[in-house]
């Protein structure tokens, strides 16, 4: 009793440290007793720094959300950018922070209670162990490690469980690293400095580099008709106010919707999400399989289905939204931007499979579908097109009778074979030509030249009803035709411009016309939208069905290695177009594929910028041009 006073006297001044060490003393120079496995009870795994970064994350948004739902009522602009910004950003973290701190002070307050009974507890059992050690017999050395052993099993198990689970890479993970990569706010003042110094220099050489780029947009060269009639200097401008038209938006739909979504394949690919990995790909499919079966020709198409309900009706019915705000309380920035992201999806994923899909339908004359479902036919080209820039009948019209005649032959109203396409300039110059292709223009033109009356009507007839809706929307309300219906229309045209640039920039001067060469195949791509990666198949055979596009390249392989194919592996299109931009063709040549594996990487190189360099004359890539669209220079590689 006197120990055990003493004990909780000087309890006080010995503070938890003091009691811990006292007590790791005692245990140690009492006997160990034997310990009696027991079944492991699993207790609740706390939660990692990850997950309550994601919950105070999400918690953040929807305390905001509640605050700007409080604060706007039901008056009329409640989602305008800045009341959103503020309550998002600013009146949620604040009000999640306080929630947290709160609870963080009830919970250590219970916690200090609870470790001051425990130590009390502890420092009994050290007294009883330090007044009867002749009590406690001690085990066999042999028997302890066995028992310790299993029973230390399952808490091992648990721990490696633990730490797996903490070295998966989630979302979180991303988020952290991208914050670490930012530079430091210490280096701004230095780099600042280094701007302020370098610009006056940068300044004076202005005038040299605008007049050494008018001297090259200047220089004497052939061009294809009808780009002769318009000057290189007037297709740079044009292209230049084109990009910057779309830039603002496109420039949002970037920086939101490809971050989300490499942070959702983070997630999706953790293995808590591993049984719903397996269960929802085929839910899906058990519901446009036996769809694609009733109602299409093609029953391997099934998976065109969900892409058309989400362009044909989620699209529309934000469209139809949009425009009734816009109707009642004018523009809104926040309203605008958040339709463009519903519309293009994650990575641009929607936008990409609905044009994918339209060029699907404009390379299938008798439709997807048949008996009483043709009505469907056109379906994707003539309704989820549209909000997506699609001309109806450009792709059936405009695509089949020029691309799939000339294959981007000068003849071609969008060939880019007389361009430099080393020279990242030359697509600015490039751009116009695929605006006025994609707006049916030059398309007509052609066909005018030709005398093809029945081509004519069916583009003219597609082209009416498209600009038809725009200039009505353009007379009622300018700017949200301006913003909802033009933009999609000029976006359409840069971000397929730049992809038709690079599928055929390449030619191989001792044969030019080769189309193993001209056109790209990519492997193992990372963005291969129904085969279309394989694109000297949908030349060479365009009537080969997309699931069957692999096996007709490992069948024809022969023919790709004797010619030294264009072919990529492991990129994508958009990786190839930044590294041709940017001149980085030292990457270009690591991910390029030799299948006779004779090439050195500098070979490679060389390979890639020699046939971007050809440039074609008004003879044509094979040399047979006689004049602009002549029958003689198509060419029909199926068979």
């Amino acid at each position: 009793h006197r120990r055990r006073a003493a004990l909780l006297a000087a309890m006080p001044a010995m503070g938890a440290e003091g009691l811990r060490a006292r007590n790791t003393a005692a245990a140690a120079a009492a006997p160990a007793a034997v310990p009696t496995p027991t079944k492991p009870t699993l207790a609740p795994t706390a939660p990692t720094s990850r997950e309550r970064a994601i919950v105070g994350l999400f918690a953040s948004v929807a305390l905001g959300c509640v605050a700007m739902v409080a604060v706007g009522g039901s008056g009329g602009n409640t989602s305008e950018l800045s009341l959103a910004a503020v309550a998002i950003f600013i009146v949620g973290p604040v009000a999640y922070g306080g929630l947290v701190f709160s609870f963080r002070q009830l919970a250590s307050f219970f916690t200090s209670v609870k470790r001051s009974q425990d130590l009390v507890a502890a420092g009994e059992a050290a007294d009883a162990l330090l007044a009867k050690p002749k009590d406690l017999k001690a085990a066999p050395i042999q028997q302890e490690a066995k028992a310790t052993e299993a029973v230390g099993q399952p808490a091992k198990a648990q721990a490696e469980a633990a730490s797996a689970k903490e070295h998966e890479l989630g979302a979180w993970d991303m988020i952290v690293e991208a914050w670490e990569s930012l530079p430091s706010a210490a280096g701004l003042p230095a780099k600042a400095s280094a701007f302020a110094a370098a610009a006056p220099e940068a300044i004076g050489r202005m005038p040299e580099s605008l007049a050494s780029l008018y001297t090259w947009l200047t220089r004497s060269r052939w061009k294809p008709f009808p780009w002769a009639y318009l000057p290189d200097p007037v297709a740079f401008v044009w292209g230049v106010a084109e990009i910057l038209f779309i830039a603002p938006l496109l420039g949002i739909e970037i920086a939101v919707t490809v971050p989300v979504m490499e942070l959702v394949k983070a997630e999706w690919g953790r293995k808590r999400f591993a049984r719903l990995r397996e269960v929802l790909p085929e839910l899906v499919r058990s519901f446009s399989r036996p769809l694609g079966r009733l109602t299409m020709r093609d029953p391997r198409n099934h998976s065109y289905l969900q892409w058309m309900f989400l362009g044909g009706i989620v699209t529309p019915i934000f469209f139809f939204w949009a425009l009734r705000r816009h109707m009642l309380y004018g523009f809104e920035f926040s309203t605008l931007v958040m339709y463009h992201l519903i519309r293009v999806g994650p990575r641009l994923q929607t936008f990409a499979h609905i044009h994918t899909l339209t060029h699907k339908e404009g390379h299938c004359h008798r439709g997807f579908f048949r008996g009483p479902f043709q009505i469907f036919n056109c379906f994707t080209e003539w309704w989820v097109g549209p909000f997506y820039g699609v001309v109806p009948w450009n792709y059936y019209i405009a695509h089949m009778k020029i691309h799939h005649r000339w294959h981007n032959d000068v003849d071609d109203v969008h060939t880019n074979l007389d361009l430099d396409r080393t020279n990242p300039l030359s697509f600015f110059v490039y751009v116009p030509r695929f605006t006025l292709y994609w707006t049916g223009v030059t398309p007509l033109v052609l066909f005018i030249k030709r005398g093809e009356g029945a081509l004519i009507g069916k583009l003219l007839s597609g082209m009416i009803a498209y600009y038809g809706i725009a200039a009505l929307l353009l007379w009622q309300y300018p700017f949200f035709c301006m913003v909802y219906w033009l933009f999609p229309h000029m976006e359409a045209c840069v971000l397929l411009c730049a992809i038709s640039y690079l599928w055929h920039a390449f030619v191989e001067e001792s044969d030019p016309g080769n189309q193993y060469v001209n056109s790209v195949t990519i492997l193992e791509g990372h963005d291969n939208v129904w085969n279309e990666d394989y694109h000297v198949v949908h030349h060479h055979a365009p009537n080969v069905h997309w699931t069957e596009m692999p096996a007709h390249f490992e069948k024809n392989k022969e023919h790709y290695a004797a010619c030294t194919a264009t072919i990529f592996r492991d990129t994508e299109e958009g990786m190839l177009l930044r590294w041709l931009f940017e001149g980085n063709f030292d990457a270009m040549a690591e991910h390029f594929v030799d299948l006779n594996g004779k090439l050195t990487k500098e070979e490679k190189k060389a390979l890639i910028v020699r046939r971007l360099s050809v440039i074609c004359g008004e003879k044509g890539r094979d040399g047979k041009r006689v004049g602009w669209a002549d029958t003689a220079t198509i060419r029909d590689f199926e068979g």
